[in-house]
């Protein structure tokens, strides 16, 4: 019998990236509670801590105050959140948006610019690195103080190659995103699925610090989901766009007819708003547009939300429940699916 061992490698960055969650979500804490909440040893927290106070990663926040008692005192650590930049490139089939951030998630500025899929991968990639350069330059972010490159790409994605295997509707063959922008940034380059980079900020910056389990929904040209079991990202609920919920519908760029994508997806939601929309229908909407249909576009479809239109509050009524029973749909079997694993792992362990 052959046993594969422990990556002892792996479970230092395990442990690192546990004890780095754990402060984000709740703050200073001493390096005995730290090892309390996460199971681990004293030692192995303080070996840790001692590497990353070192690197400039975390720092000491002083002394927990508590009653006097006899014994050495706890002292906080805590992320030092000021320690570099981060780089973020959200490329997305109408956008493409460049963003620098602190630790904390506070955006220095944000850019955008269309994104050409009809020009090769690797011009438009150069176009990126191009853009990335000059708003570094711009907000006076050196190329030191950024600790990495964060990017984000619909569709299958090689994390470990940096690869985007086909970045729908924007190119269909695999391109190294990874190797050309880490060449022409030199910095670390990280390449991940849009909807499962989107969760992985939900878990970081937003409800996923309190809340262990959830379903997150990403809307917009694609519709797409992610499901967080316990804190972790189980699995993307596989394009949950392109499932087919009408017989004969509309061709879907993925080469079928009817996905949800072809009727709720905004570029879908625009042409549908503009099929339907007469005086009589949404007397608003078409007095704002002045009779001209064609200025609904998934771009500003957004600013007609507002509007106290009710027919086109009707239509989109109709849209969000096609999502929500499509979600529904995928989000049970996943979820039981989930909690079917996590039970046979649990009695493996056992």
């Amino acid at each position: 019998m052959v046993y594969s061992g422990i990556n002892l490698e792996n479970v230092k960055i395990s442990n690192r990236s546990a004890i780095l969650k754990l402060l984000n979500d709740c703050g200073a804490m001493s390096r005995k509670d730290i090892a309390q909440r996460l199971g681990l040893t004293p030692a192995t927290v303080t070996q840790i801590s001692m590497k990353l106070l070192a690197a400039g990663i975390l720092c000491e926040k002083g002394e927990l105050e508590e009653e006097k008692r006899a014994g050495r005192r706890k002292v906080l650590i805590d992320i030092n959140y000021t320690y570099r930049y981060v780089l973020s490139i959200c490329i997305e089939a109408a956008r493409t948006y460049i963003a620098i951030s602190d630790l904390r998630g506070k955006s220095v500025g944000i850019r955008e610019f269309s994104t050409d899929g009809t020009r090769e991968p690797e011009k438009f990639l150069k176009q990126i690195a191009a853009e990335s350069k000059a708003f570094m330059w711009e907000t006076g972010i050196v190329k030191e103080s950024v600790l990495g490159v964060g990017v984000s790409v619909p569709g299958p994605v090689d994390r470990e190659q940096g690869i985007s295997s086909h970045a729908f509707r924007i190119w269909n063959e695999p391109v190294h995103i990874g190797e050309y922008l880490q060449k022409s940034l030199e910095l670390p380059v990280i390449v991940e699925n849009n909807i499962k980079a989107f969760a992985e900020g939900e878990l970081i910056y937003g409800n996923g610090k309190n809340q262990e389990n959830l379903l997150f929904i990403k809307w917009g040209p694609g519709v797409g989901a992610a499901l967080i079991v316990n804190g972790q990202i189980y699995q993307r609920i596989v394009e949950i766009g392109h499932y087919i919920v009408e017989k004969d519908g509309k061709p879907c760029r993925c080469g079928r007819k009817g996905c949800l994508e072809t009727k709720v997806a905004t570029h879908a939601v625009a042409e549908r708003i503009r099929e339907t929309c007469t005086r009589e229908t949404m007397p608003r909407l078409w007095k704002r547009v002045n009779g001209d249909v064609g200025r609904i576009e998934a771009r500003n479809i957004a600013q007609w939300f507002s509007m106290e239109d009710e027919g086109f509050r009707r239509e989109m009524d109709d849209i969000i429940d096609e999502i929500a029973r499509a979600v529904v749909n995928a989000g049970t079997m996943s979820i039981r699916t989930a909690w079917s694993s996590t039970a046979r792992c649990s009695s493996c362990r056992a």
